[in-house]
């Protein structure tokens, strides 16, 4: 099951959560992708997250490899790890040592979740 931390409570928190996976998604990236490529994105990486949870597999490869592919697919596969995963601090402080630059983003996107 992902986390629902995200999911939708007041137009306050809805364009906070929205600015925060914007944010988050389209870090480092100039110019930030379309939405939907930015959804599209997240989505396909949810859905990698949840096939290896229905078989009991670790996501700790898979985020290895997802992450040589800088961009979005990148930054999406770190964000579905981070809802599920019992190694949120290990997989928090890897990215920040990535990329300090990002601090900000990852604060925002890890305070929701």
């Amino acid at each position: 099951m992902v986390n629902n931390a995200l999911s939708s409570s007041t137009p306050y928190d809805d364009d906070r959560k929205r600015a925060a996976l914007i944010g988050f998604l389209s870090a480092g990236l100039d110019p930030t992708p379309s939405r939907a490529v930015l959804v599209s994105a997240l989505a396909d990486a949810r859905r990698a997250v949840a096939a290896l949870r229905s078989r009991r597999e670790p996501i700790g490869q898979w985020l290895a490899n997802e992450i040589r592919f800088r961009g979005v697919r990148e930054n999406a596969a770190v964000l579905a790890a981070l809802e599920v995963s019992g190694e949120r601090d290990a997989i928090v402080n890897a990215y920040r040592k990535r990329y300090p630059q990002r601090s900000e983003q990852l604060d925002n996107i890890v305070a929701l979740l």
